[in-house]
């Protein structure tokens, strides 16, 4: 809740009746033990920091902050990996635990008719400052302390305007080697949007105008959710009356398309705040606005809608132990925002590190300039508790970009430094969208790319030190270092298992000769389709039990295949089901193979196959390694079998029989398939070969039919081997296209995995699934593999 903030003397009747109630058990506690009783009031005051006491007693009466001790637990949050989901858990936790916590306070400020801000961000509140008040409000055990607001303010960067814009990349832009990513990996940020909390930005600009995400395709402007205005005019579109936060989103995003390529991304988007620097008040409402945004009239708040970068060029004059700037960036951290912040231009002395980029949970970022030495003005370290500032340096000296009236003008200091870091992270999540939202991965990847810049005036080593950091920034070097061009990765999912399997029958052509059609909640039917559609050249599509989903129904008419099979009963599979199809395809021969269990169904899809040479056979009961055999039946158009693990089906052998074939293999240990069944396989007359493919568990019997099968293709298909539907579509297309099936825990890329990846070496892999199925932390691995 925000209402103008005023002063006055109240009495508390809340917390009144609160601290009287308290009060009165302590005295009877006190009448038992005769100990001594505790003053209330003191331990209130204790709350109360001096510099705030300092003022109250010098007549001042300043909003101050008052901060509640309870924090949520956001660890578990910041492991989902739906980045809308994310946000909106991240923000029902710190909204639900800001509203307990501080209502009683809430409820005091309001019964006496005072206004006061409202933060779930950092769970705080701005109130009046007046002594009483305070006082009271700190009886609250839930209140953790009383502060004076931290003053800050954007850094005064040197300014010189530019007659022209820049004919080519600017040259921060070309000294990260940000046009080499552009040109080697044809990334510019798209999907990224990046948001910055400054003096405001002229959304107007032809350099930034096409970026901001306001920006309508007919060139008109919607301002909800993009902007945010902290000032007393409360302006309904972006404006920026100063020129340095135009500045800044020009580094970070800005070209005009005709040559002027001042921005390091100029593929993202961007949103503003102009909470820069009346307030900290001002900077904590731009900061809650990031983390959830809201429409012009702060209504509505859309955490999905929250950008994945923040840039913050602004800082202290002096140190701060405020603490609700750390407060701000664990939120934002748990939520997957990124947050950039300059290391301050109070140089060139040791100890200048501005807060809060000198607090150690900050990454901040020093100025260099086109010689590559540091710039005069950067502040240097060490930070908080000794770390070393800044984390890295980029170019800040000279640096041309965007001004308010269409203009162009170079401008130096750390406030230019830090956008040249988030636009090189926007490019990186851009480029390895598995990475995005791992704000600690990504530090560790900037650190470890950045370019050593040995100066130990003010402490440290030659690669990690207070006027350097890490070192300065190269923006290829980081997706090189993160992997990107080592192998492509291409995810192929949607929101549930039917809209997966229509994404992957979306890579077949139209015209395919057959489509299998199996029930979404019963693997055994499903795994044997897969093995006849890839081997026919076609996809499986999931369906309900009881009607076609509309995006299968959406595939099906694109395919226009010749022949539909539907793999399963009617208790599986509805009649309804099979008459939509022959709805939908009238000319299509719709027939349907089916038996009354799981072997009898894979036995009547086999019958379909006149000869085989090869046969696979894999246990009814162990779908993944059922699944690897899918794949590798459907590369070479062989059936797929099944057996109980103890003894060979009356179907499954009389198909044996009919078919004949010359060599049989079989898919997993003898746990799945025992040494009694490939006895009686080896039996047949006339004896095939029978081989068996297994490994210690599922990921390592899939990664040994993999290797067995080899390759005609520079793809490699990755499923996940905990959750069948998603990679039930994958069998086929493995199969169909030539390339191996692997299987991959959700969380961790399994050792077997890893190593036959790194022997197989595919171009690209094709990750079926979404990210509850195949999570970020395996994409990374995967990308990064030599």
């Amino acid at each position: 809740m925000t209402r103008p903030i005023t002063g006055g003397r109240r009495r508390g009747a809340v917390l009144g009746r609160t601290l009287a109630v308290l009060c009165a058990a302590t005295l009877v506690t006190g009448a038992a033990s005769a100990a001594p009783l505790a003053d209330p009031t003191a331990e209130a005051r204790a709350k109360i920091r001096p510099d705030v006491t300092a003022e109250l007693k010098g007549g001042e009466r300043p909003t101050v902050l008052v901060r509640f001790a309870e924090r949520p637990d956001l660890t578990a949050l910041a492991e989902i990996d739906d980045w809308a989901e994310r946000g909106r858990a991240v923000h029902r936790a710190l909204v639900d635990t800001a509203e307990e916590s501080q209502a009683e306070v809430r409820e005091l400020l309001e019964a006496e008719g005072l206004d006061y801000t409202s933060f779930f961000i950092t769970n705080a509140l701005a109130v009046p400052g007046d002594p009483d008040l305070l006082t009271e409000i700190a009886r609250d055990p839930e209140v953790e302390g009383v502060y004076l607001q931290a003053s800050y303010e954007a850094p005064e960067p040197t300014v010189e305007p530019a007659a022209l814009a820049p004919a080519a990349a600017a040259w921060g832009v070309a000294d990260i080697n940000a046009d080499d990513v552009w040109a080697q990996h044809g990334v510019t940020g798209e999907g990224i949007v990046v948001g910055s909390i400054d003096t405001g930005v002229e959304h107007t600009h032809p350099a930034l105008r096409r970026q901001y995400r306001g920006t309508q395709p007919d060139g008109s402007f919607s301002h909800d959710y993009s902007w945010f205005d902290t000032s007393t005019a409360r302006a309904t579109s972006p404006w920026d009356g100063d020129g340095h936060g135009t500045h800044v989103a020009g580094i970070m995003v800005g070209d005009d398309g005709a040559g002027a390529q001042i921005g390091v991304a100029p593929g993202a988007r961007w949103i503003a705040s102009n909470g820069c620097c009346a307030s900290e008040v001002t900077l904590l409402a731009s900061a809650q606005w990031m983390l959830a945004p809201t429409t012009r009239t702060g209504t509505q708040p859309r955490p999905d809608l929250r950008p994945h970068v923040v840039n913050n060029s602004w800082g202290t004059t002096g140190p701060s132990t405020s603490p609700f700037l750390v407060d701000v960036t664990r939120a934002w951290e748990a939520a997957g925002i990124f947050a950039v912040f300059s290391n301050g231009n109070f140089g060139n002395r040791c100890q200048t590190s501005s807060s809060p980029g000198s607090l150690r949970a900050n990454y901040s970022v020093g100025a260099y300039g086109a010689d590559h030495s540091i710039s005069l003005l950067s502040s240097r370290g060490a930070g908080e508790g000794g770390e070393t500032k800044p984390n890295i340096a980029a170019p800040g000296v000279a640096v041309v970009s965007s001004v308010p009236g269409d203009g162009y003008a170079t401008s130096s200091g750390t406030s230019m430094a830090a956008p040249h870091v988030s636009g090189a992270v926007a490019l990186l999540w851009s480029a390895a969208p598995e990475l995005l939202g791992d704000v600690q991965a990504t530090r560790r990847l900037l650190d470890g790319s950045a370019v050593d810049s040995p100066d130990l005036q003010c402490g440290g080593t030659p690669g990690d030190n207070n006027v350097f950091g890490e070192g300065r920034l190269d923006a290829l070097a980081l997706l090189q270092t993160a992997g990107v061009g080592r192998r492509d990765l291409l995810r192929v999912s949607g929101p549930d298992r039917y809209r997966t399997s229509a994404a992957v029958a979306a890579r077949f052509p139209a015209g395919v000769d057959t489509v299998v059609v199996a029930a979404g909640h019963d693997f055994p039917d499903a795994l044997a389709g897969a093995a006849r559609a890839g081997g026919t050249g076609g996809p499986v599509l999931l369906s309900r039990p009881g009607s076609l989903p509309a995006e299968i129904a959406t595939q099906l008419a694109r395919l226009d295949p010749a022949r539909v099979v539907l793999a399963g009963s009617p208790d599986v599979l509805s009649t309804v089901v099979e008459q939509q199809v022959r709805t939908l395809l009238p000319t299509a021969e719709v027939v349907r193979r089916a038996g009354v269990d799981r072997y009898a169904t894979a036995a009547a899809i086999a019958a379909d196959v006149p000869t085989a040479t090869r046969v696979v056979v894999a246990g009814g009961t162990t779908y993944p390694d059922a699944l690897a055999g899918a794949a590798l039946a459907a590369d070479t158009g062989s059936p797929l079998l099944l057996v109980r693990p103890t003894g060979v089906p009356a179907v499954t052998l009389a198909q044996l029989e009919r078919l004949a074939p010359t060599e049989i293999v079989v898919l997993g240990g003898p746990g799945a398939v025992s040494e009694d069944v490939v006895a009686r396989l080896r039996s047949l007359d006339p004896a095939p070969l029978v081989r068996r493919i297994s490994g210690g568990d599922r990921y390592a019997t899939a990664a040994a039919a993999a290797e067995d099968r080899g390759t005609t293709s520079t793809d490699l298909v990755l499923a996940g081997g905990q959750a069948f539907p998603d990679a039930l579509s994958g069998a086929a297309l493995a199969g169909a296209t030539g390339a191996p099936l692997l299987l991959t825990r959700q969380d961790l890329l399994p050792s077997a995995t890893a190593q036959a990846l790194g022997r197989l070496d595919p171009g690209r892999v094709v990750v079926l699934g979404g990210e509850l199925a195949v999570g970020r932390t395996v994409l990374q691995r995967v990308r990064q593999l030599p």
